[in-house]
């Protein structure tokens, strides 16, 4: 890893967690990836994963619509904040269902340091 965990030089190039330096060993860490292909490649879980945004964004639609009238927005303009709150809620609740999506309808990408990597980390 880097010295102090992030490679603050790397972020224009977005390569926050490794470094040039040579000296330094590379470490394996958790790989949420693998564990987000072992949970969601069954689809009884992604169903319910799902189900449950699907429950969240009813939840956050009807939430949203009782709280905008006691936010302190003039009146005139509750309408407007009403619909940008709901278009927050569909893209968070479409972002949320796009990650079992995607693990259904790809196969998973084996990455470029296997020698760090624990072996059969994901079904590739």
């Amino acid at each position: 890893p880097p010295p102090y965990l992030i490679n603050f030089w790397g972020i224009p190039s977005l390569n926050l967690f490794w470094t040039a330096d040579e000296s330094i060993q590379p470490v394996g860490v958790r790989d949420i990836y693998a564990l987000e292909f072992q949970i969601f490649k069954n689809p009884l879980w992604s169903l319910f994963y799902i189900c449950s945004v699907f429950v969240f964004m009813y939840h956050y639609y009807v939430g949203w619509k009782k709280v905008t009238p006691v936010l302190g927005i003039p009146k005139a303009h509750i309408w407007r904040v009403e619909i940008i709150g709901y278009v927050i809620g569909i893209t968070m609740g479409l972002v949320y269902i796009s990650f079992p999506l995607y693990v259904m309808a790809t196969t998973p990408f084996a990455g470029y340091k296997a020698s760090i990597q624990t072996p059969g980390r994901v079904e590739a």
